[in-house]
């Protein structure tokens, strides 16, 4: 008896017009949660390839995939289904990688006919942070998430709180 392929056992996901943004990736059949949905393909390029390009104007503005601080991965090349995956400030699914290969990740149910997502937080390359006004209209949001943040730029990290200590006992 043949076993069926991966391919076959994971058969969860097809790609059409999208809501959010252009094409979108949606669930065939419910993805329980936990569910390793796709790996994500794609040429994987350094960053500072990716800057110099830009900076030549060889590259317009170019959604990838970090892979780790000097690779990314674009799956506009050698890509699979996963680059359709639109981004949400609430997403259902996130990334994980694995042996250098990132996999999209069910965070909870999805059931079937629902379009998978997941935040981009993306990172500009630049040496600064953009304000909040040009990050919304360079990079904007259409996830209509109830919390949605208006722009695909990953929020700001939180400072941690200096640590508060208890003045002495008077006595």
């Amino acid at each position: 008896m043949d076993m069926p392929t991966t391919q076959q056992h994971r058969d969860f996901i097809r790609v059409q017009p999208s809501g959010i943004h252009g094409t979108g990736v949606f669930a065939k059949r419910p993805i329980p949660k936990g569910t390793r949905v796709i790996a994500y393909a794609g040429r994987r390029l350094p960053k500072s390839q990716l800057q110099e390009e830009a900076a030549r104007g060889e590259r317009q503005l170019t959604y990838v995939l970090n892979l780790d601080k000097d690779t990314a991965i674009d799956g506009a090349e050698q890509g699979n289904e996963a680059r359709f995956i639109n981004h949400s400030c609430d997403p259902n699914c996130e990334v994980y990688c694995f042996d250098e290969t990132p996999y999209i990740y069910a965070m909870q149910e999805i059931p079937a006919g629902a379009e998978l997502t997941f935040d981009y937080m993306l990172q500009s390359i630049l040496s600064h942070r953009l304000s909040r006004a040009l990050s919304r209209e360079l990079f904007p949001c259409n996830c209509g998430a109830p919390a949605c943040r208006g722009t695909l730029i990953a929020p700001p990290k939180r400072k941690r709180a200096p640590a508060r200590h208890a003045a002495p006992p008077q006595g």
